[in-house]
Order: structure tokens, then C-alpha cells, then sequence
């Protein structure tokens, strides 16, 4: 390929970059449930510590045909706080992230019903006493709901929280609602956060039975005592007829974890297989007597054991059967992946089932089933890959991170002392550069096994810089323009497709954790401004004799770029649009000519506000179910005004400096601009030397630093993104000092 024909690639390629992603994926909607005008029931029977393992055991017939022939996912257990029962109970009930009540001697949520004793005296008249609300007769109370209502008021993560919210929800359309069972130890704590998913926001609930008598006690039984199955029967069959929304909380498996170290390995097991066929007979008679044709049945695992937390496995889990809901995977607007909701979803579903109307105070979306034949093969795999990726990624970062700081040290270090073996250091740092597209390319496969997934991402890495090097027509530059476009050019794609291999990747967000679901994390939103400057200024640097063509080249990935990634549904990061719009129109701006004049810096920020306000406004005008994060917030600043914009430049800022004193992209970021420092100074003449003759690469740079800086202020973890975008910039500036150094030997 001749020099000239293989500038007309580079230029047509990047050109033609818009068109190619015109004929990709665009949004879609849902679709809705069919309407009646039967009544409608809706049950959740909460089966907390019950593991996705016991479904295949093939004599728990009821329970895996329950999840096997309906619409199931997993659940994502972010609370405000600490991932427990009465958090995951408050934050359901609410529909946004929320706090339980943590009250006397370990206990939960103080759930009363009448001819309940509490410390000698009666409930129902604390109750009175504490809220100035009287109970009707039959009703069941949380006591220490003022507690849950100060907990939620006085803490930043839970903000806007109310539980209660699906109650009020319930109350104010005339519906009843009920709770039956606990997983109280007798003697030692209550455990009845369960109920508390039906109280109403002054902590009534209208019917029930969550006492002792539904359990059972015998002496020389391990668990001492445990629920009463035939007896929570007859209180459902009493309750079914008259009530529109029930809770069971099946208790057995939270006691039996409770005394696991009371017991040896093979009891604990023996009564776990006890609990599990309980269980199994217990969905099968719920099966039987409800009519899912006007009900709603939604078993759920809400909560992860302390060992399961231990291991990072947090997913709990769901299954759903009913009118409108087929075999496949649940989804909703909240995560955009299929297999995957927040508990904040239940109940704004069960809102919309029982034909409720929405109330503001959620978060949750409704969720929308994705037919599989195979779904519960498909949420293993998806939990596996998951966990995979959770427990590699401190480790797999931190290698990262030491391997860019001590590729650097001995760069500086050879420039030094021995000039003439530092050209050996050109291939690793083609090879830092690599490292995220090998990141993203190893989860086209579902590789789980540790050596497997090391060996295949260090030979995508070798692919990658030995093709960059092969193709290479000026080994100044085309290395690096090969690999900066490559990153680009598959984030880009894999964003568009619905970013399932960002869903995997060790550089990305963890669905589990639950700080990002969807778009383009904090991670790759920095590699993608990083390598995309680079790549602009690679261009109009590599092709300066044909000026117009590379710089509308170079605008048109830039375009791309800002629309991908500010697109609501696409890459959907405000914070890292609003950085790179920052960046990149500084840096195109002065790859034009242009003097940065105080007129034109005033100009140039009210078209950032103006475009910016521009997305925020566009995505809160669109239905309030396929919002955006930025668009529900604008909703919230719409119903609370200035505190909520208070609460979210709080969040910000305490994430920003939460992760700037404790995460480890610190030392990239602050290493990096130490190596930059002291290559300008030493050896004397070649920074200088090389940024002369490059004068868009000089560009690049400021234009990168002044990215990674607006990126740490925009994003709520902006010291991620920061380190993320400096990585690209220092490596193509030490490739090029290098081969500079080399070309005056």
C-alpha cells in the first residue's frame, strides 16, 4: 500500500465513522401489560438465604418449575446502608434506596399485631402514644416507625426516601394489604422486616398474623423453633379473599443461618434440605389455590448471607408468575440488562399490576420480560460472569496501576542513565495503551477461569500492539492512532449494542454494587476522552498536508463521540458529555486556529450550558419510564426543589473525596502528572524538542489534562475518570519523547 493511498484510508475511515453508526441499534420501548377489570391480587413471599443452587435440586419440583416457567432475574441489594433485611424491606417498600430501623438487641423492624405483648405492655398503644395515630381493630403496627422515618431523614444516601410508599399507594386506592410469618428467634431477636414491606408511611398494616403463633417449638429440635406451615396456610386462605396485597415471610433458612454455628456441618445441612422441601410444598399449595390469571406471585431472595457477602456474591433473586408475564428474563429501565433489577423495582410493579398510580417518590421502573427458553441456564451464567469480573477487578486494577507506574519509573530512569535501551520500552507502552480494548475484547467469550482469562487478554494485547506495529506506515504515529481508534471504535459499537461486553469487562461498573447499570461507566467514559483527543490530534498531526480533510475527519469522531456518549439511552454519562464537550471543543478549537480570546472562551462555555441544559431538558421530556438518570433527576429537582441539587453536589463531592483519599487511580493520576513534570524538564531539550514538532500532539495534551481536570469535578467518582483519561496522553508523549531521543542518537 503506497504512503498516499494509505493516508486516504486513515481519513476515509475516521470520515465515515457517523454513517457507519446511523445503521446500528436505536432506542426501543416496551411494551404494556393487558388490561381487565377483574380485581387483582398481588403476593410476595420472601425467601431470604435461599440460594439459586437449591432450584436444581430435581425434588424441589414446585420451586423450580415456579422459577423455571416464569419470568425470573437477579436482584441487584443496594440499600442506603449495610445489605440486610431491614434495609432491603425499607427500600422496597419505598422504591428507592432506603434505611430499615436497626432497633434493640440486634433486632428489626417492631411488628405487632393484636394480643401481642411488647416488653409487657400493649403495641397497639405504644403505637397511639408514639405517632398520635390509632390503629383499627385487626391491624397490625411497626412500632418504631418514627425511628425508620428520622434514620431516613437524617441520612444522605437515603434521601427522598419514605417507607411506607407502596402502602400509601395501596391505602389511597381503597386496597388492603396483609403480612404473614417471621423469622423471629424466640428469646433472642424479632425478625419481621418482611412485614414491614406492607405498612403504609404511618406503619399500618391492615391485616394479619406475625406473631408466635405461627411458628412451632419443640425442645430437641435443632432450630428450637420454626414457621408453622399448616398453620401460615389457613391464615393465607382466611386472608386471600379479602385482601389485595399480602407478604409471607417464610422465615426457616434466615433462622437456620442464624444458628449455623450452633450446629455441625451435617445437621445444618440436613435441616437446610428439611427447610427447602417446606418451602417447595408451601409454593406448591400457593400455586394451587391462587388464579394467576388475575394474581401476581412473586417469590423473592432480597437479602445475601454474611458468607455470600464475604465472597462478593450480593445478587439476590427473583421470580415472578402471573397475568402478562412469560418464561424469560425480567428487565427494567433502571439496569437496561436483561437478567438484572434493583429492588427498588418490585414495587412500583406491584403498583402497576394491582393498577395503582404511579407515585413520584420512586425510582423503580416497571420491568418488561425478555422470552428465553433457557432462563434460568441464562441468570446463572449471568451471575457467574458477574462475580467473576467483581472479585478479579480490585486485582486486575491494581496490576494495572502498578504496571503503568513502573513502565513509566524505568522509562524516566533509562532516559537517564542508558538512552540507547529505552527504545525497548516502546512496545509496553503500545501494550498500556492496548489493555482496555483487551479488557472488552476477552468478554466476546465466557471465560470464568482465572490463567484462561489472564492468557487470552495478555494475547489480545500482543494481537493488538503486533498489528498496530505491522500496519504501521510512520512508526511515529501510526501505532498510536491505530490503537486510540481501536478503543474508540469498540466502545463505541459494544455502547450502542447495549454494552454487553462493558457489562463483564474488569474496567467497568459492577452490577452488583449498584452505582451503574447502563452507558458507559467512569472507566472507559476516561480511556474513550483520552483516546479520542489522541486520536483527533494523531490525525491532523499525521496528515498535515492534506489539513482540511484531517480536520473535519477529526470532527466527525469527536461528533460521534459527544453523541454516543451523552445520548440518554446510549453511553448516558451527563458528567463525562459534559467533560469531554470541555475537552474536545478546546482541543478543536485550537486544531482550527483559533485564538482562545475571552470572547471566544464566553462564547465557547455558553454553548457548553446551552447544549448541556439542551440533554437534561431532552431526556426529562421523554416518558418518565425510559428516563435517564439526569432526567429522573431534573423529575426529582422538579417535586423537591433545592435540596435535591444540595443532595447530589453533596453525593459528589463525598464520593470524589472518598475516592481520591482511598482508591488506587489516585497513584495513576498523581504519578502520571509527576512523570509528565519531570519529562519536561529532563533530558534537557527533548520534550520540547518533540512537542515542536508536533504542535497537535501539544494541543492534545493540554486538551486531555483539561478533560481528566472537568472530569473530576462533573463525576460523582471523577478521580476514576481522570486517571483513566492521563493514561493515553503520558503514553503517547513517552512514545514520542522516545523516539525522539532515539532519532538523535
Amino acid at each position: 500500500m503506497s504512503k498516499k493511498r494509505f493516508n486516504l484510508f486513515w481519513i476515509i475511515s475516521v470520515s465515515m465513522l457517523p454513517l457507519v453508526m446511523i445503521f446500528l441499534l436505536t432506542p426501543a420501548s416496551g411494551g404494556a401489560v393487558a388490561n381487565t377489570d377483574q380485581q387483582r391480587q398481588a403476593i410476595l413471599v420472601i425467601c431470604d438465604y435461599l440460594e439459586m443452587e437449591d432450584l436444581d435440586d430435581p425434588e424441589l419440583t414446585h420451586l423450580y418449575n415456579f422459577f423455571e416457567e416464569g419470568s425470573i432475574t437477579l436482584l441487584n441489594t443496594k440499600t442506603a446502608g449495610g445489605r440486610n433485611r431491614q434495609n432491603a424491606a425499607a427500600t422496597i417498600s419505598s422504591g428507592r434506596v432506603a434505611l430499615g430501623s436497626s432497633s434493640e438487641r440486634g433486632s428489626e423492624s417492631l411488628v405487632f399485631g393484636p394480643q401481642e405483648t411488647f416488653h409487657g405492655e400493649n403495641p397497639q398503644e405504644l403505637f397511639q402514644a408514639r405517632t398520635g395515630v390509632t390503629p383499627e381493630p385487626g391491624n397490625l403496627v411497626v412500632l418504631d416507625i418514627p425511628s425508620i422515618q428520622w434514620t431516613n431523614q437524617r441520612s444522605n444516601n437515603s434521601a427522598g426516601a419514605a417507607p411506607g410508599t407502596l402502602g400509601d399507594t395501596l391505602h389511597n386506592k381503597g386496597l388492603k394489604t396483609a403480612a404473614i410469618g417471621n423469622s423471629d428467634v424466640p428469646g433472642v431477636s424479632l425478625k419481621r422486616s418482611a412485614a414491614s414491606i406492607a405498612m403504609d408511611s404511618k406503619g399500618i398494616i391492615d391485616q394479619g398474623n406475625v406473631s408466635q403463633e405461627v411458628l412451632t417449638y419443640a425442645a430437641d429440635d435443632p432450630l428450637g423453633h420454626r414457621t408453622d406451615y399448616s398453620m401460615l396456610e389457613e391464615v393465607f386462605l382466611q386472608l386471600q379473599p379479602q385482601t389485595d396485597f399480602i407478604v409471607i415471610d417464610l422465615g426457616d433458612l434466615v433462622r437456620l443461618d442464624y444458628k449455623k454455628e450452633l450446629l455441625t456441618a451435617q445437621v445444618y445441612q440436613q435441616e437446610r434440605q428439611k427447610i427447602l422441601h417446606k418451602y417447595n410444598d408451601f409454593i406448591g399449595m400457593l400455586m394451587g389455590k391462587t388464579d394467576l390469571s388475575n394474581s401476581l406471585i412473586i417469590v423473592a431472595a432480597t437479602t445475601p448471607t454474611d458468607e455470600a457477602s464475604r465472597e462478593r456474591m450480593l445478587f439476590g433473586f427473583l421470580g415472578a408468575q402471573g397475568d402478562g408475564l412469560e418464561e424469560g428474563l425480567l428487565t427494567t429501565p433502571t439496569t437496561r440488562k436483561d437478567g438484572v433489577i434493583a429492588l427498588s423495582d418490585i414495587a412500583p410493579n406491584i403498583g402497576s399490576f394491582l393498577r395503582l398510580d404511579h407515585d413520584s417518590r420512586y425510582i423503580g421502573r416497571t420491568w418488561h420480560v425478555e422470552a428465553a427458553d433457557n432462563n434460568m441456564t441464562m441468570m446463572e451464567e449471568i451471575e457467574k460472569r458477574t462475580v467473576f469480573a467483581s472479585i478479579l477487578r480490585p486485582a486486575f486494577v491494581k496490576g494495572y496501576v502498578v504496571l503503568h507506574l513502573i513502565i513509566l519509573a524505568f522509562i524516566i530512569f533509562f532516559l537517564f542513565f542508558d538512552p540507547k535501551k529505552v527504545n525497548y520500552f516502546t512496545p509496553l507502552l503500545l501494550g498500556l495503551i492496548a489493555v482496555p480494548a483487551a479488557l472488552l475484547l476477552v468478554c466476546l467469550t465466557n471465560i470464568t477461569s482465572l490463567w484462561l482469562y489472564i492468557l487470552l487478554c495478555s494475547l489480545i494485547v500482543v494481537a493488538l500492539v503486533s498489528v498496530s506495529i505491522r500496519l504501521a506506515k510512520d512508526r511515529n504515529h501510526d501505532p498510536l492512532l491505530f490503537l486510540c481508534l481501536a478503543i474508540a471504535f469498540i466502545l463505541l459499537i459494544d455502547t450502542l449494542t447495549g454494552g454487553n461486553l462493558q457489562r463483564f469487562s474488569v474496567l467497568s461498573y459492577d452490577a452488583m454494587s449498584g452505582a451503574r447499570y447502563y452507558g458507559i461507566g467512569n472507566e472507559y467514559m476516561g480511556v474513550l476522552m483520552g483516546a479520542t483527543i489522541i486520536a483527533a490530534t494523531l490525525i491532523v498531526q499525521r496528515f498535515q498536508k492534506r489539513p482540511t480533510a484531517a480536520l473535519v475527519a477529526a470532527g466527525c469522531l469527536i461528533l460521534t463521540v459527544l453523541v454516543i456518549l451523552g445520548a440518554p439511552w446510549w453511553g448516558s454519562n451527563f458528567g463525562g458529555f459534559t467533560a469531554a464537550l470541555i475537552a474536545f471543543g478546546y482541543t478543536f478549537w485550537r486544531l482550527s486556529g483559533i485564538r482562545l480570546r475571552p470572547r471566544n472562551v464566553i462564547i465557547g462555555l455558553a454553548v457548553v450550558a446551552l447544549l448541556c441544559g439542551g440533554v437534561f431538558m431532552f431526556d426529562y421530556l421523554r416518558p418518565p419510564e425510559v428516563r435517564s438518570h439526569f432526567g429522573q433527576f431534573v423529575s426529582a429537582v422538579e417535586a423537591s426543589g433545592f435540596p435535591a441539587i444540595q443532595e447530589m453536589v453533596t453525593r459528589k463531592v463525598s464520593m470524589n473525596y472518598k475516592l481520591f483519599t482511598s482508591t488506587i487511580w489516585t497513584k495513576v493520576l498523581l504519578g502520571s502528572l509527576l512523570a509528565l513534570g519531570i519529562l519536561f524538564y529532563c533530558p534537557v531539550g527533548v520534550f520540547k524538542g518533540m512537542l515542536t514538532k508536533n504542535p497537535a500532539i501539544a494541543t492534545g495534551l493540554v486538551g486531555a489534562l483539561l478533560g481528566a481536570f472537568t472530569a473530576l469535578i462533573f463525576n460523582d467518582s471523577g478521580i476514576v475518570a481522570a486517571a483513566t483519561a492521563v493514561v493515553f496522553p503520558v503514553a503517547t508523549l513517552f512514545y514520542l519523547v522516545i523516539r525522539e531521543q532515539m532519532a538523535s542518537l
